[in-house]
């Protein structure tokens, strides 16, 4: 089984998402679309790791807007996302196959990160390093370099992101 462990916010929605009535949660139609397209070339489950999942709103807008997610990595409070996911996988020995899409990096160094930019979301250059990767052409993945990962850490930690 393939799995796609997804944050929404900087993934589904950028800067440039639409969002006049400045909605909590809002996801970006063409980027939903160009993520639905890596779906149907990798066969891969979703497995919504962003903090959508901690709010029933959130998972309400992320079901009204179409993402197809199969479950939700385990709420552990004051540790990093990175062990949510190994949390799941541990609990899911049919995976043989995952990846992260995460616009930050909270302590996901030991994990196939791919990285998009919050400024543009998910990139179809991204889609395909994803593709590959998942399709097992590849074990390279997509992350910003050190010094962007810990300004984004620093960030998240300042502004709350991270617990």
């Amino acid at each position: 089984m393939k799995v796609i462990f997804l944050d929404i916010d900087g993934v589904l929605n950028c800067k440039k998402t639409p969002n006049p009535r400045k909605f909590p949660y809002v996801i970006d139609n063409e980027l939903l679309v160009r993520f639905r397209r890596l779906l149907e070339r990798t066969g891969a489950s979703v497995v919504l790791s962003s903090t959508w999942r901690y709010d029933p709103a959130g998972i309400f807008s992320a079901k009204h807007y179409g993402v197809p997610f199969i479950d939700v990595t385990p709420d552990m409070p004051s540790e990093p996302r990175c062990k949510e996911i190994l949390e799941w996988v541990r609990t899911h020995p049919e995976v043989n196959r995952y990846a992260v899409i995460d616009d930050e990096d909270d302590e996901l160094d030991d994990l196939p990160l791919f990285q998009p930019s919050s400024r543009t979301g998910l990139t179809e250059k991204m889609v395909e390093g994803v593709t590959d990767y998942l399709n097992g052409t590849t074990d390279k993945d997509m992350r910003c370099n050190r010094f962007v990962r810990a300004v984004q850490n620093l960030h998240s930690v300042l502004t709350g992101h991270r617990g």
